[in-house]
């Protein structure tokens, strides 16, 4: 039994390591293919040792798909607000600083998460209840004040703009993965193209280095409450959540960087538990393994925590070897036409997962992206793009 799960573990942080490592490639992307070819799966795995590869492969995810998004400026939906503060710290020669901060943050805040599991097993049957038909108030509520905070018009314009494409792109029922178009275009290309207007030079950078002080101690328990509010305000992802929780934390790129790391593995340990607790899943990986285990026992759960913390361990050390090999190859490479590869990269990934139509998203989300950078306003005001169309979900 023992041996089964260890080798479900490995299985999934390779698999995480894809997922994190190739653009376009997402854990739920993984784990509903997983799902397709269950049957067989079940042939020579248990239902339980299949969703530890799935727990795994999503654990290892939220820990390493910071590398791309701060080397090579290609976001998940998990790590859009990312790209800006690690991108600045790369051009500092701290790329590798910025990895194992949000890898710490990671780790940390998985820890903080599973050891806070009664209490938000309890939160989740006591008072959720109580407030699931608000959901939608709280959310505007939220946005209201974040953007009364701005007090700028432009603000307010690009949240409403990128709002509507959005709610458009996601009601493209044509339209397959318009995520990876919508948020590729708003916070990745636009990004690259407007460092390649600037004789950009990626400098050597410096070894791994991790300076936490005690400002990590909030940032952690700030980022395991961000994970908390996503799961617990069902269509709400981690860089939403980061969008209205990080207004409470410091504003340095380095504290972001820790914060987001954090949300991500945070919001995948809690989603886990809310399936426990309530029977609904936060995740896309988490509801593919609640198809293959239709529920899961107080032990089960203990065991796939254990797992959570074992995977988030070793990634952690394969955070630092890999942003160590990153650091190496991508000073060496000529800045433009680093930026113009990633660029035809993801046009060919969109183009291949999303056809003509999600190449139109792209070239649409990439301009507002670049307007929004012109205009001197906060890209964190894009996530209206997935803030608007939750919100009608739960108004409408």
């Amino acid at each position: 039994m023992l041996g089964e799960i260890l080798i479900a573990a490995f299985a999934g942080i390779i698999l995480g390591l894809i997922a994190a490592l190739m653009p376009g490639i997402h854990s739920n992307t993984i784990s509903a293919m997983m799902l397709a070819v269950s049957p067989f799966l079940l042939i020579y795995f248990s239902p339980l040792a299949i969703a530890a590869i799935i727990i795994s492969m999503g654990v290892c995810q939220s820990f390493l798909e910071c590398i791309p998004s701060i080397f090579l400026g290609a976001p998940e939906a998990d790590t859009a607000l990312s790209v800006l503060p690690g991108h600045k710290l790369l051009l500092e020669g701290k790329g590798n600083e910025a990895v194992m901060l949000s890898a710490a943050g990671c780790f940390f805040a998985l820890i903080l998460s599973i050891a806070f599991a009664l209490p938000t097993i309890w939160l989740f049957t006591i008072v959720y209840p109580l407030i699931q038909n608000y959901v939608g108030w709280i959310i505007l509520a939220a946005v209201i004040y974040l953007l009364a905070k701005e007090r700028k018009l432009w603000a307010l314009i690009i949240f409403l703009a990128s709002g509507i494409l959005g709610y458009f792109t996601l009601g493209m029922h044509a339209l397959k993965e318009p995520l990876l178009p919508l948020l590729s275009g708003l916070f990745g290309v636009s990004t690259l193209l407007i460092s390649m207007e600037t004789s950009t030079k990626v400098p050597k950078q410096l070894p791994p280095k991790l300076d936490l002080d005690k400002s990590s101690i909030p940032a952690t328990f700030l980022s395991a409450i961000t994970g908390w509010l996503c799961a617990f305000l069902p269509g709400l992802g981690p860089s939403q959540g980061a969008m209205l929780t990080t207004q409470f934390s410091e504003k340095s790129g380095k504290s972001f960087l820790y914060v987001m790391g954090g949300i991500s593995s945070a919001n995948f340990v809690v989603s886990l538990i809310t399936l426990y607790a309530i029977g609904k899943a936060r995740n896309g990986a988490v509801v593919a393994m609640s198809k293959i285990m239709e529920a899961i026992t107080a032990n089960e759960l203990i065991l796939l925590l254990g797992v959570c913390l074992f995977v988030g361990g070793i990634s952690v050390m394969l955070a630092g070897k890999i942003s160590a090999v990153f650091s190496l190859i991508v000073p060496k490479v000529n800045y433009k036409w680093l930026c113009l590869s990633v660029i035809g990269i993801m046009l060919i990934v969109t183009f291949a997962l999303s056809g003509s139509l999600g190449l139109l998203v792209l070239f649409a989300s990439t301009s507002m992206g670049i307007m929004a950078n012109y205009a001197g306003i906060r890209k964190s005001n894009m996530m209206g793009c997935l803030l608007v169309p939750v919100m009608l979900y739960f108004l409408l």
